[in-house]
């Protein structure tokens, strides 16, 4: 592939749209277009490069991998059987809507045209920062009236990002930075932005708080060399840290600051439960069996818990297990008010491999599982298994409790970003990354 004017300017474009959907998310991605949404188009538009990828076979195959290709051919063999086995109309959108997880590997490809053409440097990342600031500033401080007005007119729905979401973000920015600049203030940057992030996220959703808290402690342990080579220069930076996060714990819990009650606000923040099942039943352990069945004193996991026993137990005795439910019917697990949500519309076990199982069954996880160890067999050939395992496992843990996945703000953002592991461009080379 040619590189030329006319690339750049699209590739940036690109670049910058993507930008713009970290930043805004969900509303953004509702907002209709001739009765269609733009995440449906984005969905469609996966589906339409595809056959792209098809036609132009013998580049990709040479360049990414022909196992890769070969798999998600399979996936999608799989999917045309399955519906015309089970008489679906594939002008019948909600197939496609329940098959996400295959078309949003699409974008793996186009993530990989993207980075195979050019090099991101501090500019891009001084511009992920400045939008981490941003999205920061949007869920806790100010959230400007008229793009509020604008897009609870114009879209589907308005809501502030999910805790999966800002950490794709929050992951994608400081992995990248901190393997371009192993020197320097952008690793400061990271600290100082940790410190704003961690109550943050875990106000919005714990597993994510996990996920970030795990992804921070070992950044900080991957580049200690760095922190430790100017002991009063980290002092200094962690003294701000500190300030920052008390500050941040105190106005996300009750919007006030004082100084008196330093401690306390910080407890709160990891004691706050965000979601509606804000339960802990004191009298009961953390997880506990009764009658053959899990459960959870925490009312948010085990909601969890009691979905994804109950869809196994769907699966099982249904004898779907093999090649799951399909794609055409809305889950007959899902019409129990328990699980369908406060508006009725969930059809997500909150589990990625879960998801692929009842639409797919254990044939499509397998496929599913061959793909992702083709990918981490093509990125060692660029990066460490520690920096492999540091982007993948925060992404992955939140994927486990939470329907990231099949949203494209993560899904698609998740393959854009994951393609660039395996893309050997200048950025991969001893002195910048590895």
């Amino acid at each position: 592939m040619m590189y030329s004017k006319t690339a750049s300017y699209l590739i940036n474009l690109i670049l910058a749209f993507l930008f713009i959907v970290l930043i805004n998310g969900r509303p953004l991605l509702g907002l209709f277009l001739f009765g269609y949404r733009i995440g449906e188009y984005l969905t469609a538009f996966g589906i339409f490069f595809l056959f792209i990828v098809l036609v132009k076979n013998n580049f990709f195959t040479e360049n990414i991998s022909k196992m890769f290709l070969t798999i998600h051919l399979f996936l999608v063999l799989l999917f045309v059987a399955y519906n015309i086995f089970d008489n679906s109309s594939f002008t019948y959108t909600y197939i496609y809507r329940n098959s996400v997880y295959i078309w949003y590997i699409t974008y793996f490809y186009i993530g990989f045209l993207i980075f195979r053409n050019i090099t991101l440097d501090n500019f891009h990342y001084k511009v992920g920062y400045a939008g981490l600031f941003i999205v920061f500033i949007f869920n806790t401080v100010y959230f400007p009236d008229f793009l509020y007005e604008f897009f609870t007119k114009n879209s589907d729905k308005f809501q502030f990002l999910k805790g999966s979401e800002i950490i794709l973000f929050f992951v994608v920015v400081v992995f990248f930075s901190n393997r371009f600049n192993k020197q320097g203030i952008m690793l400061d940057i990271f600290l100082i932005f940790s410190s704003i992030y961690i109550p943050l996220t875990i106000f919005k959703s714990r597993s994510a708080g996990i996920a970030i808290l795990i992804f921070i402690v070992v950044e900080i342990i991957i580049f200690k060399k760095h922190f430790l080579s100017n002991i009063k220069k980290t002092t200094l930076v962690l003294l701000i840290c500190t300030a920052l996060f008390s500050f941040t714990s105190h106005y996300l819990v009750d919007n006030t600051f004082s100084l008196d009650e330093t401690d306390e606000a910080i407890a709160q923040v990891f004691r706050h439960k965000y979601v509606v099942s804000n339960t802990y039943d004191n009298e009961k352990s953390l997880f506990y069996l009764y009658d053959g069945r899990a459960y959870s004193a925490d009312g948010n996991l085990n909601w969890r818990l009691q979905l994804w026993q109950d869809s196994f137990e769907s699966l099982s005795s249904n004898s779907n297990l093999l090649f799951g439910f399909g794609y055409k019917d809305r889950l007959e697990l899902f019409e129990d008010l328990i699980y369908s949500g406060l508006d009725g519309s969930n059809e997500n076990t909150h589990n990625y491999f879960l998801n692929i199982t009842l639409r797919g069954g254990i044939a499509a996880l397998v496929l599913i599982l061959f793909f992702f160890r083709e990918i981490f067999k093509l990125a060692l050939n660029n990066i460490s298994k520690l920096d492999l395992f540091q982007f993948i496992t925060p992404l992955f843990f939140v994927s486990m409790f939470d329907g990231s996945m099949e949203n494209p703000y993560f899904g698609i953002g998740f393959y854009v970003f994951l393609s660039y592991l395996i893309t050997k461009n200048k950025t991969y080379n001893q002195k910048n990354f590895r």
